[in-house]
Order: C-alpha cells, then structure tokens, then sequence
C-alpha cells in the first residue's frame, strides 16, 4: 500500500468542514492539508502516530492518522483519517 494508493479511497468530510470551505482561503488551506497527507506528513502527531502510520501502509491494512492546526473560518484542528485493506481497495463502490 502507498499514499498514492490513499487518493483512491472516498473523502468525507463533517458539515462544519464543508461550511468553513465556502471561504476561499480556508478552502486552500484544506487542499495543503490534504496534499500535505497524501505526502506522508501527518501534521501535528507525534513520532509514535508516525510510526504506526507508516507500518499500516507497509503492511496494506490498518489506518493512516493526520491532525492538521486550524486556520482561517476553522475553529478546530482537522484530522484527516482513511482506514484501508489493500485486498479490498479495488471494491469500493463510489456511486
């Protein structure tokens, strides 16, 4: 498994995310974030987290975990998860 493998996998989001993307400069900022994860750096989590992160995605299954600091019309961290086997990524359905 690889980040590139993660970009496949659906992105959901709470309401208080899709509302605070209506401003434009929290809406790039939540782009550098998502880019930042598919990156393979987490943000805000300590070098445990890490660890356990990239033993997941060597290992195909588990999770992958990013906590990124708020910025503009947010008024909390964001965590970005995606739970993923690589045995099933070709399953998902996306409609």
């Amino acid at each position: 498994m690889t980040l590139e493998d993660l970009k496949k996998l659906p992105l959901l989001h709470t309401r208080a995310i899709a509302a605070a993307a209506a401003d434009e400069e929290t809406f790039y900022y939540l782009l550098e974030c998502l880019n930042a994860f598919y990156s393979g750096n987490y943000g805000e989590i300590c070098e445990e987290d890490t660890a356990y992160n990239n033993e997941d995605l060597a290992e195909g299954a588990g999770h992958v975990l990013a906590r990124y600091k708020a910025k503009g019309k947010l008024t909390g961290d964001i965590y970005i998860e995606a739970h993923f086997d690589k045995d099933h990524l070709n399953d998902i359905n996306y409609s």
